[in-house]
């Protein structure tokens, strides 16, 4: 194991030095560290802050350096992120080392397929995330809010109480995903029930994975041999490669538990596949139903199925969990912008006469507002990481200035890692106007500039990058806004939500979550005073 990192230590350090040196010309930060360069700074729990520094200062396309001297590119140009997300996606692949440990952690899903294998997967989970087929979770979305709306009614009972929202609104993210997605409940929602070790596993992989950065680019070089990676990883004198391979073994276990409970039901047939939580309209079961209706050559195999378990469960709770934090914490710091979203919502459930449906609830014009906003300005994923796989030239919608003059298009050099960074695009006040940084839910109330349009944003979601773009675009993001909507239905009709007197800071990680300023208290945190009406 020694003598493989010398080796490979040797290979990255020769290209990053000969291979990727026409990359020196584009502008950027100085390097911080000989080892770590700029990953330091940018990949800390502040780095917000150095984030905006660098856009504002270097622009749409800057270079950075990784470890070993390693130049990456952060390009935040939306004519380029479509040619590497959507025009040149086959030259643009995920990271070799990201995709292995994916596959190492969660199986041979969507995190970790690529090229063909990819598109099969998507083309067999498409279905399943048709509108059609989501209108049809709208009954289910309810009532497993409802458990969370009592839960609620009962902590603040005796009047306004500071309650650990993220807390429940993590339960509540997974609940639905479990219900909607698999079928399944984890029992969460109630006054009882401890923290599931499936949930504790899911909060702690992205903070214990990111801190592995060095230890992942191994991977790719490693033999796939699975009880050898195990011997060795095991007796490597490192606590966070322990915890990641117990994280793995909790998510395979549970995913696991769940296909064969699945697959047992769908050999009784329709009607006990039916009676099932979900009434076999959830996701898993829906696709265990394709894929046992399939050709041979379409059908997915049985490991695949059981690591979209593990996938939909991760994928579809945290980033949900931290972007309703986002807008009770939003709606709480702006109390007018609350009521008028309450007083929506209220009529709303009256002309409808209480029926909420898939129509009703995409109709609401402020609830659309309010969910599309957020996203745009605090998407909970910050970064979209591709390898160039080819020596290729990619042009700009803007020039930039290099040390060699303007260029048009920028040449990346095979192997270059890039950085798109979808906040930025979301931000740009080029695009968006000189109140891009500000949250207005208003924005969205009336016609979006012209600049918006004529920046041609491939993202797939409302003219921004926030569930990225191209074949490898969130393919759940219309099953995630549906679950706010119909959760915020719920908990701003039903309650008034108010700033905690803690402060609350929002820490990068993989995901942006919220925390306690000065805090050494380990993992997020979201207190705010809860009040029924």
């Amino acid at each position: 194991m020694a003598f493989l990192f010398c080796a490979l230590l040797f290979v990255v350090v020769v290209h990053n030095l000969f291979a990727l040196a026409s990359l020196r010309k584009i502008h950027g930060p100085p390097s911080a560290s000989l080892l770590s360069g700029n990953f330091t700074q940018m990949f800390n729990h502040g780095a917000a802050k150095f984030h905006k520094y660098l856009d504002d200062t270097y622009g749409r396309v800057y270079r950075i350096t990784g470890f070993f001297g390693a130049s990456i590119l952060v390009i935040s140009d939306p004519h380029a992120a479509a040619n590497i997300l959507v025009k040149e996606h086959s030259t643009f692949v995920m990271d070799p080392a990201l995709r292995e440990s994916n596959r190492l952690v969660w199986g041979p899903g969507l995190f970790a397929a690529i090229g063909e294998h990819h598109r099969k997967q998507r083309k067999m989970l498409n279905p399943v995330f048709a509108p059609q087929h989501l209108r049809s979770l709208i009954p289910l979305f309810h009532r497993v809010t409802n458990q969370l709306e009592l839960v609620l009614r009962q902590l603040t009972a005796d009047g306004p109480r500071e309650i650990e929202l993220l807390d429940w609104l993590g339960r509540l993210a997974l609940e639905l995903i479990a219900q909607g997605g698999l079928g399944y409940t984890f029992d969460s929602l109630n006054l009882d029930a401890g923290e599931h070790e499936f949930a504790s596993a899911l909060q702690e992989y992205m903070p214990t994975i990111s801190s592995l950065y060095l230890w992942r680019k191994i991977t790719p070089f490693l033999p796939r041999w699975p009880r050898f990676l195990r011997f060795c990883a095991l007796r490597l004198p490192n606590a966070k490669v322990h915890n990641v391979i117990r994280i793995s073994d909790i998510i395979h276990k549970h995913s696991m538990q769940i296909f064969k409970e699945k697959k047992a039901l769908l050999a009784k047939g329709d009607k006990e596949f039916a009676r099932q939580l979900g009434e076999g309209k959830d996701i898993i079961s829906l696709l265990m139903r394709e894929s046992e209706d399939a050709a041979e050559d379409v059908r997915l195999p049985d490991e695949e199925i059981i690591a979209q378990i593990g996938t939909f469960l991760f994928a579809g709770s945290e980033t949900t969990s931290v972007t309703l934090s986002r807008i009770l914490l939003l709606l709480a710091q702006n109390p007018d912008v609350q009521d008028r979203l309450r007083d929506e919502l209220n009529e709303a459930h009256t002309s409808a006469d209480g029926d909420m449906t898939y129509e009703v609830l995409s109709e609401l014009p402020y609830l659309e507002a309010v969910c599309h906003e957020t996203l745009r300005v605090y998407a909970p994923v910050a970064f979209v990481n591709r390898t160039c796989a080819a020596d290729v030239a990619v042009p700009l919608s803007q020039p930039i200035e290099t040390s060699d003059g303007p260029l048009s298009a920028i040449f990346i050099p095979q192997g270059t890692d890039i950085i798109i960074h979808t906040t930025a695009i979301n931000r740009a006040k080029d695009i968006w106007g000189p109140d891009a940084e500000e949250w207005r839910p208003e924005r969205f109330l009336s016609p979006l500039p012209e600049s918006v349009a004529e920046a041609h944003i491939p993202g797939v979601y409302s003219n921004t990058m926030t569930f990225s773009a191209g074949g490898h675009s969130c393919i759940g993001f219309k099953f995630s806004e549906l679950e706010m909507k119909v959760v915020l239905f719920h908990l701003v009709r039903s309650f008034r939500f108010s700033p905690s007197q803690t402060e609350i800071i929002w820490k990068y990680g993989g995901l942006t979550t919220p925390s306690l300023k000065g805090s050494d208290t380990f993992g997020p945190k979201l207190p705010m005073v809860v009040e029924t009406l």
